[in-house]
């Protein structure tokens, strides 16, 4: 792990500008609801689509591959990993680019996921999710597939790696989000392209889905709620986190970490944080999840304005939070 020493995680951004309803731009990218027409990919042996959430292969017009995830009624996910690989992207963290879109594939079987059987039509799936790789090579071996949180300590900025504080920032961003997946295989390691010999490696999360929930790891309101605090310990800043990955639990976060996170949360609007969930189309994810209680006793779908709420309450918690040394 001598590689993970010189690693970074973390590019200058300006929070305040940045467009979270649609999301990264430039060549391949997309736009909020835009519609993309592919034909599916007959299914190939040296190019299996993997995993046990709904996805399916297809291509566009351009010949390239995309990676297609649906049926958000089975997979809430797709929720997820839009709004949370965004907000990585808007404060500068390294992430894939993650769309959601309304695509029509032709030639496509009903459940594409299921069965490649006929009848075979044109259908359409709404919402979907895109995933754009980050361009570079991935540095993979039988015993290093990807990274793991508590690993993190292990960067050096004196070796041209990532400050202690943008790696304590980034593991406080995982809490802010309840990353409850993150064990190895869903962080990677990547030479950047055009650098061959790889002096300086990117660490970036190539799977953020079990995001914006709880236990369970599901995208849910409810469960993001119910996992209402940042912190266990505040005064020590020991933060309140139990994910997958075996020993890491409960990180302590210095205070120049705190404040990194702090002042790049700090700098997003309110209407910024509205467009990230409007852009991860959560209202279609309030639509199918259970209703919340009411103060009446009664019940009531989830708005955005929820999902707004508990983002700011979440942030306060940390914008007000004084870390002792």
């Amino acid at each position: 792990m001598l590689i993970l020493r010189r690693a970074r995680l973390w590019q200058e951004t300006d929070p305040a500008s940045m467009d979270l309803l649609n999301g990264p731009q430039g060549e391949g990218s997309y736009r909020f609801k835009d519609e993309v027409r592919c034909v599916f990919e007959e299914r190939d042996p040296a190019f299996p689509i993997g995993g046990h959430t709904k996805k399916f292969p297809c291509v566009d017009a351009a010949k390239t591959r995309l990676k297609v995830k649906y049926d958000p009624s089975q997979n809430t996910e797709i929720f997820g990993e839009v709004a949370a690989a965004r907000l990585f992207w808007a404060l500068g963290f390294y992430a894939e680019r993650m769309y959601s879109v309304r695509l029509a594939c032709g030639n496509c079987p009903q459940d594409p996921f299921a069965s490649d059987a006929p009848p075979r039509a044109e259908r359409v799936f709404e919402p979907v999710t895109l995933q754009k790789r980050l361009n570079g090579t991935e540095i993979t071996s039988a015993e290093m597939e990807g990274w793991t949180f508590d690993e993190l300590d292990l960067v050096e900025e004196a070796r041209g790696g990532a400050s202690k504080a943008q790696v304590d920032a980034l593991k406080l961003l995982a809490v802010f989000v309840n990353h409850g997946d993150n064990t190895h295989n869903q962080q990677r390691i990547l030479c950047p392209e055009g650098d061959p010999r790889c002096p300086r490696p990117i660490l970036y999360v190539t799977d953020l889905g079990g995001t914006f929930g709880g236990k369970g790891y599901f995208t849910s309101l409810l469960n993001w709620t119910r996992k209402a605090r940042i912190w266990k310990d505040p005064a020590a800043c020991v933060a309140d986190f139990e994910g997958m990955s075996p020993g890491y639990r409960d990180p302590r976060i210095s205070e120049a970490g705190r404040a990194f996170l702090a002042g790049l949360l700090g700098r997003l609007s309110e209407k910024q944080v509205r467009d990230l969930f409007t852009g991860a189309r959560f209202e279609v994810l309030n639509g199918i999840e259970q209703p919340l209680p009411d103060k009446n006793g009664k019940s009531r779908k989830a708005t955005i304005a929820d999902w707004v709420r508990v983002f700011m309450d979440k942030r306060r918690q940390i914008l007000e939070a004084k870390c002792l040394p």
